[in-house]
């Protein structure tokens, strides 16, 4: 796979968890099938980016919602572009604050080495939940998610909600650790596009 294409898949990723945090705030659910594979990048430290996610039928979800992205209705999923953005943004403030990573990774391997839940069990996405909301929830600006007051005042669905921001921060370093960059999503849009193309292909 070359490199654009990982690129691509790894910044479906980063679309990936900005649309599951949507649809939880909106709807109280989210794809089950990729948000397990999202929460699973958090505990996965390869910089492959089809190590991460073995299939992409795991990138499902970020794939339709990066493809409307880079097209012309990205009115249709304002929030979840705002969501993705925000994550980069995070992801480049905790790069600068070397004792906040230190931290976060040591919490997150302590989850992942606990051998009583998986990392997509109840428990263990309350962990991430109030990992992100004591670490990176704490950085300003905050990344506000705009839904139901419903849901998002759930205590089950706030933990899923932040621990897919979690698993919106790695992939943010997925996908610079494939050479992605911010000035991608506007000139590389229509490489971006084909490759998505040609991904959807059978046999690709």
């Amino acid at each position: 796979m070359n490199k654009l294409n990982n690129q691509t898949l790894a910044l479906a990723s980063i679309l990936q968890s900005a649309t599951l945090v949507s649809q939880l705030a909106q709807s109280g659910c989210c794809d089950s099938a990729c948000s397990s594979a999202s929460l699973k990048s958090i505990v996965n430290t390869s910089t492959h980016v089809t190590q991460v996610f073995n299939t992409q039928n795991q990138l499902s979800v970020g794939l339709s919602s990066l493809k409307i992205a880079l097209g012309k209705q990205t009115k249709s999923i304002q929030n979840t572009v705002f969501y993705a953005l925000s994550l980069i943004n995070l992801e480049k403030k905790l790069m600068k604050n070397p004792v906040l990573l230190d931290t976060i990774s040591a919490q997150i391997s302590l989850i992942n080495n606990q051998t009583f839940f998986e990392i997509t069990h109840a428990n263990s996405i309350a962990r991430l939940g109030e990992l992100y909301k004591t670490t990176l929830g704490e950085l300003n600006p905050r990344i506000m998610v705009k839904g139901d007051q419903l849901y998002l005042s759930n205590h089950h669905t706030a933990s899923h909600i932040r621990a897919l921001l979690l698993s919106g921060i790695r992939a943010v370093s997925l996908w610079k650790s494939q050479g992605g960059k911010t000035w991608h999503l506007i000139l590389n849009k229509r490489k971006m596009l084909n490759a998505i193309e040609a991904l959807d292909k059978p046999n690709s």
